[in-house]
Formats: structure tokens, sequence, C-alpha cells
């Protein structure tokens, strides 16, 4: 799966909710299997967390010449390994996961009651971390609260590190609108868009959807727009 190229530490924003997640995204980028192996980053939808793979991803491919990454959602990775037993093909499976320098893995909170899956997945982190390969996961919630998952592979995840990514409070917000709207080339009275931050949306898709009808309700023309 390929990751938006926008998707980059330059273009993240961060604020008190996600600095530390942020940081170790940094450090992991920077050293791959050196530091915080696995990083497991969670957090509910819509707050940053894929934006984070993705700068780990770019980063680390730009600082490591030749550095091989992966980038799977879980579901995606379930459905595969699937179809290597179907098709009895497990070693040109295990195969090109090895050959990964870099894994990350989305929404692992889907491994929920899949026992197969939890046991081929602990092997690979168990390969990958022998040979000082970096995996990096995120979730919707702290692995720990992630039901029916052995406990074998949970106290894997739990001796790299793991971070949160919370709602963004208001100054994060505010800097968020703001990039968005440097970002599109747009123009938009500061004190607009300090008033929408104002709001506590729960994510910053619903920031990004709250701008997209200010943008519009000013390209209307008819009336300005107020605070």
């Amino acid at each position: 799966m390929s990751l938006d190229a926008r998707l980059r530490f330059d273009t993240l924003v961060v604020g008190h909710a996600n600095r530390l997640a942020a940081a170790a995204a940094r450090a992991v980028a920077e050293s791959p299997g050196r530091v915080y192996n696995p990083l497991v980053i969670y957090g509910a939808s819509g707050l940053g967390k894929t934006h984070l793979l993705g700068a780990i991803a770019h980063q680390a491919a730009e600082q490591h010449a030749g550095l091989r990454w992966e980038y799977v959602s879980m579901l995606t990775f379930i459905d595969a390994w699937h179809a290597a037993i179907a098709a009895g093909a497990t070693e040109a499976w295990e195969a090109r996961w090895q050959a990964v320098d870099l894994l990350l893995l989305d929404d692992i909170q889907f491994l929920t009651g899949r026992q197969e899956t939890q046991a081929e997945l602990m092997r690979l982190f168990e390969r990958l971390h022998a040979q000082g390969r970096q995996v990096v996961l995120t979730s919707d919630r702290p692995p720990s609260e992630i039901a029916d998952v052995d406990e074998r592979l949970l106290a894997r995840m739990q001796g790299g590190l793991i971070a949160d990514v919370g709602r963004p409070d208001f100054e994060t917000r505010a800097a968020i609108l703001r990039a968005m709207v440097r970002e599109r080339e747009q123009t938009i009275a500061v004190a607009l868009l300090d008033e929408l931050a104002r709001y506590e949306f729960a994510n910053v898709r619903e920031l990004h959807g709250a701008l997209n009808r200010l943008t519009a309700q000013l390209a209307l023309g008819d009336e300005p727009v107020s605070i």
C-alpha cells in the first residue's frame, strides 16, 4: 500500500496531545531498529496516526539509502496471509516480509480473536527484531485493551514504546487551520480561523471538514462571514 507523499514531519503540526508520539516517530525514522522497537502509536480515528506512519517512512527512506519499507493495514495483512495459505505460498509470504527493513502496520485492533494471524505476526516480529529491523504499529486503543490477544504478542508490543495521540487543544487546532490555509494558498482572516478553532472537534478530520464548510461559505460571496 502507498502512503501520501504529503504525510511528512514538516507538514505535521505538533502540540501537547501528540508531542511524545511525534518525537518517538522522528527517533525511529532517524535510527530504524535501534530505538523504540516496536513503536506503538494509539488514538482515536482521525488524530494523525497515519500521518506519523507516512512521516516515518518518507524520512527514513531519505536518510537511509536502500531502506525497504512496507505500509499495510491489518485487514489487508490478514487477507494476504489467508491468501498465501490457500495458495500454498507461505514460503514466498515469509520471504517478502523478512526482506523489509521497516514494517508499518496500521489498525492492529483488528487482531482480536485471530489466533492464527497473531501467531504468524509473533513469528514475524521475532525474526525482524533479531535482524535489527523496525516495526511500527498503530491502533485505536492501547494494546492492553485489544481483546483476545496472545500474551506473548502483547508483551512484545509493551517491550518497545507505546505512545498515545489525543485530541488537539485550541492552540494546536488553530495552528492546523493556519497550516491548511497556507497549503491551499487561501486567504482567510486569522480571527475567523481562531473562532473556528474554539470548537472542540473530535478529531482533525472534523476540523478539515469545518474549514471546507467555511471556505465554501466564503466562496459564495453573498454576504461577509463574520465571527
